[in-house]
């Protein structure tokens, strides 16, 4: 039996960027309901990398001094080279996933959030002031003004928009935790290893529990290894060959519950970016479902913060227009200024994950290498950096 409902703003994908939008909207007094399709919300990974401008996302979301009680102050940063030995400063800081999913979902009025929620489709008319139709798995139809796609690499409202499919890496991502039944030897500092194209990071949780991650070259037997946690460690041991001690004990003493293997790395290519539009009609995107970009940069979830933060400003700037009963001009009008004010921002922070992802790939480079160079070193001030401040909500 179908029923429809209207709404002003739904948003697909109860993800942090979901969240936070939710969020972010509902301090600006623009009501939302999130559908997430999984029956609980879930926190794929142990942590999250948060950088100085995901932070400065948090403050404005209001709930950065809640969440720095429960994160451990990440005081040095350091990238070090293996073969030798050479140590470069690096600012980084860390909060657990389900700390920041937690914080956020509590702070979201009563009923916000729907779960066991699946979108079935999507019904747009960009050319008039209809709305557009979502279809649920059990037969209700929404019709809000606006929809925002927070819906993960896998989105199925970016298809709606019009970006092309996400592209794969030949890349994969182990992460895991490893318990220390006596304090850590790594104090409250950062630490990235690198040595030939393997790269293994570490963020202390507190002073018992550290995360890390490491990135390595794709191989034919990862999609098997993935389903076995006990083959994800002796492939991680084997990977990290010549690091120093401390870091293959790390790995041999890891949680084996802990371990993930993503064996397809997705991004969104930086020229798919340049020339679609992030939204139709009043439907568009945020997070990864616009910016999937893999960890390499460590910006997606910041990223996301900061798409939450820009667009409930954008739509609260607009949904006051004057003689628009509807309110469909003025979440176009929102929807455009946000794509505006994100797109060069998602653009450079694409380009510079695409060049890191594809620095051992000789083909892509061959293609592509020495153009997107030549942009770097134009545009070097233009390039992603932790300085970026999404500005007020």
């Amino acid at each position: 039996m179908e029923k429809s409902e209207e709404e002003k703003i739904v948003i697909v994908g109860g993800g942090i960027c979901g969240l936070a939008t939710a969020l972010a909207l509902h301090r600006k007094g623009l009501e939302s309901i999130v559908l997430e399709k999984s029956e609980k919300l879930r926190a794929t990974g142990a942590c999250i990398i948060m950088q100085p401008n995901g932070w400065r996302a948090l403050h404005q979301l209001g709930i950065a001094s809640k969440l720095r009680q429960t994160a451990l102050p990440i005081q040095s940063g350091h990238y070090i080279t293996v073969k030798d030995g050479k140590h470069t400063d690096l600012l980084v800081g860390c909060l657990r996933r389900s700390d920041l999913m937690k914080t956020l979902a509590e702070e979201l009025p009563p009923n916000t959030v729907r779960l066991g929620c699946k979108v079935v489709s999507i019904k747009v008319d960009a050319n008039t002031s209809a709305y557009s139709i979502l279809h649920l798995h059990d037969g209700t139809m929404l019709m809000p003004r606006v929809i925002i796609g927070c819906d993960g690499v896998n989105s199925v409202v970016a298809s709606i928009v019009g970006l092309n499919s996400s592209r794969h890496f030949s890349t994969c991502a182990i992460r895991g935790v490893t318990h220390y039944q006596t304090l850590h030897p790594f104090g409250t500092a950062f630490y990235l290893f690198d040595k030939d194209g393997v790269r293994l990071g570490l963020l202390p949780i507190n002073h018992n529990d550290v995360y890390w991650f490491l990135t390595r070259k794709l191989t034919s037997t990862d999609s098997m290894v993935s389903k076995d946690q006990k083959l994800i460690k002796e492939s991680t041991v084997e990977a990290i060959k010549g690091f120093p001690n401390h870091i293959t004990e790390m790995i041999n003493n890891s949680d084996v519950d802990s371990l993930h293997l993503t064996d397809q790395m997705r991004y969104r290519a930086p020229w798919d970016l340049l020339r679609t539009k992030f939204c139709k009609g009043t439907v568009t995107l945020a997070g990864d479902a616009l910016h999937a970009m893999a960890p390499f940069l460590a910006q997606g979830g910041s990223a996301s913060l900061e798409d939450a933060v820009v667009l409930a400003r954008c739509l609260s700037q607009n949904m006051g227009i004057a003689l628009d009963p509807t309110g469909m001009k003025a979440a176009r009008a929102a929807l455009d200024q946000y794509a505006k004010e994100r797109k060069m921002r998602v653009f450079w922070l694409s380009l510079e994950t695409f060049v890191v992802g594809t620095m051992h790939d000789t083909s892509a480079l061959l293609v592509r290498g020495l153009c997107i160079i030549t942009l770097i070193i134009l545009f070097r001030d233009k390039i992603a950096n932790t300085r970026y401040d999404c500005g007020r909500l």
